[in-house]
């Protein structure tokens, strides 16, 4: 970024999809800039995780799957929508179902 003259303490807008490298890359080159989140770069990856869904109902019907694929659903809206927050928190549900905290519960 140097070589682009990126002057020291410069606000300069990151792009990416969320991964922690270019979040504190942004923050070690230039505290101050802004991070956008790249919306349809995360919601490409939602249709994997559907996939896994479908995976596990062919393992072991269970109540938690429908909400699983209805929580998928809402996240991709709230994606779309900017609608960060609720977003944030149905991955944060999504993660402690498919982490194996809510099939162990059954």
């Amino acid at each position: 970024m140097r070589s682009q003259r990126l002057e020291s303490g410069q606000p300069v807008t990151f792009f990416s999809d969320g991964e922690d490298t270019p979040r504190q890359l942004r923050m070690y080159l230039s505290p101050h800039s802004e991070h956008i989140l790249d919306w349809f770069h995360i919601t490409m990856k939602l249709p994997v995780i559907n996939q896994m869904r479908k995976s596990l109902v062919s393992m072991e019907p269970t109540a938690w799957l429908g909400e699983v694929e209805k929580d998928l659903e809402s996240l991709k809206w709230h994606l779309w929508n900017g609608n960060v927050d609720p977003a944030l928190q149905l991955v944060d549900g999504l993660k402690t179902i498919l982490d194996g905290d809510a099939i162990s519960q059954e």
